[in-house]
């Protein structure tokens, strides 16, 4: 076996650097495979065929050999579309035409020989491995073209979960809240809680201690392929009762690849909403833009390989005037006349209710503690509580800025959440049989940052 290059040490060790005091981890398997058996033209099988899985991106060959039931097995394969080339002494050499394997499947490929010089090749007219035959797991997958054309509206892969059948989830704005990972809604599966969930990133664990919660969103431009486990996942998985969520980040190849984008919201495009309407009050003022950028591709072509991504999120809600209801220096002291004599017409102090089969004027106020005889002119005559007392005499609550009872208080809001996060992957192949997969990633959002890198035999 030839030794890994020098270059890959180098960028090893560049990696291993800007990775500072990060995490280091060994990841479970989240990859394909590719099975079958090779026979002669009676049948028969075919011992120590050579069988050669290449990778048609990144030119890499992945290499097994048939046993003596003829039966080959190839593990371990990056997700991406392959050409399957099957050769054994005395027959001629036969090519599959290439098929695409996805995020955990086991592709079966049987190929019959037809007798003749090795030096002879032939095209084998199969059609592609598109059946999951190998394995028992329900699941549903989605590809990189269908993950970046559907509308997620805050970049959050997590939404694609509500694709799958299963799944669902009482609250589906709370996956549009602009924070994914530690507020961010997450699907109900199976009638399992939010929590029984296993997220997976490229074989990693996914998840935060607290809730079960992501750790780390990627932008949808940067994933490979989504796969949702329902049911019947295999044994490498585990922790979880509802979904295993797994995706995969795209990987460099031989040709340079990359896309930028931006998704731009403003208040200027939104309608108002139905309560500003009615208060008479503005838009509320937005500046959302998530933008950012891929890029991957070669480093030594056919052996070393990077994808590096980037995404900022500008979620902005700028200076903004707001209005409440205060109770005013009267109603502190008890005093609740004004309800029917101040903004209010129409006898709405005369409007009535019945609970338990006794009629209640909606505004007046009764006491709980006089068999709920009413307050004459809705004055408190009891002592007030002394909680209430302290409430208003502190200095923290304020006292009504305008007149009248309702939003009779202006204040100010302003909010931001700006965060920065992006991924460096690294592939290196040494042989066809040996993948060594390093990534280092660095997700931030305010004062917090996390760092992880991986190293996968």
């Amino acid at each position: 076996m030839r030794r890994p290059s020098i270059a890959f040490f180098c960028l090893l060790l560049v990696v291993l650097t800007l990775a500072g005091t990060s995490q280091f981890a060994w990841s479970q398997e989240v990859t394909a495979a590719i099975v079958g058996t090779v026979a002669d033209p009676s049948g028969a099988p075919i011992k120590g065929a050579k069988v050669t899985a290449t990778d048609t991106a990144r030119g890499t060959p992945y290499v097994g050999e048939t046993n003596d039931s003829g039966a080959y097995n190839i593990t371990r394969l990056p997700v991406g579309t392959y050409d399957l080339k099957v050769a054994a002494p005395g027959f001629q050499t036969a090519v599959h035409a290439a098929f695409t394997l996805v995020l955990n499947q086991t592709a079966r490929v049987d190929v019959q020989m037809k007798v003749g010089q090795v030096s002879e090749t032939v095209e084998v007219t199969g059609s592609a491995p598109v059946l999951q035959t190998e394995r028992a797991e329900v699941s549903t997958v989605i590809d990189a073209q269908t993950n970046d054309r559907l509308p997620l509206a805050t970049r959050n892969y997590v939404q694609l979960t509500l694709l799958a059948p299963g799944a669902v989830s009482p609250n589906p704005n709370g996956f549009n809240n602009g924070d994914n990972t530690a507020s961010g809604a997450r699907p109900y599966i199976n009638g399992n809680r939010e929590q029984a969930n296993n997220f997976v990133l490229d074989g990693m664990d996914n998840n935060q201690v607290s809730d079960n919660l992501l750790g780390f969103t990627p932008t949808p431009d940067a994933i490979q392929e989504f796969n949702l486990i329902t049911n019947n996942a295999s044994a490498e998985f585990g922790n979880f009762q509802g979904g295993i969520v797994s995706a995969t980040i795209k990987s460099g190849t031989n040709g340079f690849h990359g896309d930028i984008w931006e998704y731009f919201r403003n208040d200027k495009l939104n309608s108002n909403s139905w309560e500003n309407r009615f208060n008479e009050s503005q838009r509320n003022l937005l500046r959302w833009n998530m933008f950012g950028g891929t890029v991957g591709g070669p480093i030594v072509k056919n052996k070393l390989f990077f994808f590096f991504d980037y995404q900022g999120q500008r979620f902005d809600h700028p200076s903004s005037t707001k209005q409440l209801g205060l109770f005013t220096a009267a109603e502190r002291t008890g005093n609740f006349g004004d309800i029917c004599t101040s903004g209010f017409t129409g006898g709405l102090c005369n409007d009535t209710v019945t609970v338990n089969n006794t009629p209640f004027r909606t505004h007046q106020l009764y006491d709980p503690l006089n068999s709920n005889a009413p307050f004459a002119n809705n004055m408190i005559t009891e002592p007030i509580d002394p909680v209430a007392q302290a409430l208003f005499s502190s200095s923290l609550y304020p006292t009504p800025t305008g007149t009248g009872l309702q939003n009779n208080f202006s204040y100010t809001q302003a909010q931001a959440f700006n965060t920065n996060q992006y991924d460096i992957k690294i592939d290196f192949n040494a042989t066809g049989n040996d993948h060594i997969f390093g990534r280092y990633s660095h997700a931030k959002q305010h004062n917090p940052t996390i760092n992880s890198f991986a190293l996968l035999g």
